[in-house]
């Protein structure tokens, strides 16, 4: 029951993801007559132009039927704007992607800056930039339109990886390939899981379930509900509605048989294959029911057994998490089919093993193909010093350059005497 419940809470998540349709309709030349009678106003000058200094969102108009265009202006910084209430003004646009409309000490409110973290990492960076502390493989933090990090990181010849609002990393790497990597990697479905471990996890006892993502945390393009399976937007998640066969149920055919099908993103094809019904899982997912399976059946037979330290854990793509236990309790850091990556490991009631997270493990594999991969520590954590090409730099948890290349290693603020092990 405590599984199909947390189930239910998911797919009305899901369903939620899906567009709402509108089936009000206005007749056929109704704009035309209303343009000729009413008239439009002319829409400010901010959406046609569009350059440094008028920017503007083209919006459905508040007309009858939307006839006519409506352009909303996004201000810049320092720009006259209203807080709203009585005698503060009002204005026709608001305050554009990173600004916040804020009274001044001299009277009058103007959009300003966001104070966020990102925000601050931002001038962090700049400032060290102007006084040549920056690295060669160190990026300016990006952020969003609200002032937190945008949906990924790169970190310069190597991998792009998913991030959340507050920079943490998350599910979901590529390796880095320039503009194309950021142009294609949006994270929508590596957020959503993060969100749900926030919001719904911390309150069940049994793992919930998501979306399915691939590999560069975007939406898997086929979801499923119990046994009814959907081609959705891979950005935004939404269940399409277009030409071809959209939405199949597993009683009755294969997963293939979807026009949204990908061979290449099907993990597990010998999953789908054999007799109806049909199923769209992975190993992982199977042994998870199973251990559920099992604890409550334990339950309703009056059995109290402690099975949750063995749910296995799995990511949003249905694989293994990429951290395991073996039976004499070392933990492994292992690949998505559950097989450990150039023998990481960490034994037990050390401190590599309490600090143990596999994220440069994971960059290797990403990166198999590389001669200039990163180092590993012995449990499969990034060294704090990196070097190439005769540079060496200090990096974080996670791999990104923290502070300016030097040749002598020596210099480094991370600098230890035993730092080549870890």
């Amino acid at each position: 029951m405590a599984f199909n419940l947390c189930y239910f809470i998911v797919c009305i998540l899901f369903y939620f993801i899906d567009r709402v349709n509108c089936d009000i309709l206005c007749e056929a030349g109704f704009c035309s007559s209303y343009r000729d009678e009413v008239g439009c106003i002319s829409p400010v000058v901010n959406c046609r132009a569009n350059n440094a200094t008028h920017k503007g969102i083209w919006l459905p108009s508040p007309t009858l039927c939307n006839c006519c265009e409506y352009c909303l202006p996004l201000y810049g910084e320092n720009h006259h704007c209203s807080l709203g209430g009585p005698g503060t003004g009002t204005t026709v646009g608001r305050c554009g992607d990173g600004l916040t409309c804020e009274a001044a000490s001299s009277g009058g409110s103007f959009c300003t800056r966001m104070d966020t973290e990102c925000h601050r990492a931002q001038d962090d960076y700049d400032d060290r930039y102007t006084r040549g502390e920056t690295g060669v493989l160190e990026e300016r933090p990006n952020c969003d339109g609200k002032g937190n990090y945008s949906t990924f990181s790169c970190i310069p010849t190597q991998t792009c990886f998913c991030q959340s609002e507050a920079g943490e990393r998350l599910f979901g790497e590529v390796l880095y390939l320039g503009t194309h990597t950021k142009q294609n990697m949006h994270c929508g479905c590596s957020r959503f899981h993060e969100r749900m471990r926030r919001s719904i996890s911390p309150g069940v006892r049994l793992p919930v379930i998501g979306p399915r993502c691939t590999s560069d945390g975007n939406f898997n393009p086929i979801q499923c509900v119990n046994n009814m399976c959907y081609c959705v937007d891979t950005i935004t998640g939404e269940i399409l509605h277009g030409h071809g066969k959209m939405k199949i149920d597993l009683n009755e055919e294969p997963i293939a048989n979807l026009t949204c099908y990908n061979r290449n993103l099907d993990l597990f094809p010998e999953q789908s294959t054999g007799e109806p019904p049909y199923n769209y899982t992975t190993p992982c997912f199977n042994k998870m029911n199973e251990t559920i399976n099992l604890i409550l059946k334990s339950e309703k037979d009056g059995y109290n057994m402690d099975y949750f330290n063995t749910i296995p854990e799995c990511l949003p793509d249905g694989t293994y998490g990429r951290i395991a236990r073996t039976r004499n309790g070392t933990k492994i850091c292992v690949d998505d089919r559950g097989h450990q990556i150039d023998g990481y490991e960490a034994l037990p009631y050390t401190p590599e093993y309490n600090s143990m997270n596999c994220k440069c493990a994971e960059t290797s594999l990403v990166m198999s193909k590389s001669t200039e991969k990163p180092v590993c520590c012995k449990n499969g954590n990034f060294r704090r010093i990196q070097c190439r090409r005769g540079l060496c730099r200090c990096v974080d948890s996670d791999g990104r350059q923290d502070g300016p290349d030097a040749a002598d290693v020596t210099t480094l603020k991370c600098y230890t005497s035993d730092w080549r092990d870890c």
